[in-house]
């Protein structure tokens, strides 16, 4: 019974963790996305830095990473 308990309490961390990664992703994206689009390419910078602080999921933390080596330069004209 314990291992069952354990085992429940681990996945249920596991669920939060990807579910609060998820919404930290998506703000973080966002803002950057935004400051980018503005020319603030230091501020849609450290919004993928503030978020590489504190995400804890690795698929997450290599998205963010990725994200935040496209942000080198300005956004393509649409």
């Amino acid at each position: 019974m314990r291992g069952l308990s354990t085992a429940t309490a681990l996945l249920r961390e596991i669920r939060q963790r990807i579910r609060d990664g998820s919404h930290r992703l998506g703000d973080a994206l966002d803002r950057a996305g935004t400051l980018q689009k503005k020319g603030d390419l230091d501020g849609a910078q450290q919004a993928m830095r503030d978020l590489l602080a504190v995400e804890v999921v690795p698929q997450y933390r290599q998205m963010a990473e990725e994200n935040l080596a496209g942000l080198d330069r300005p956004p393509l004209a649409s």
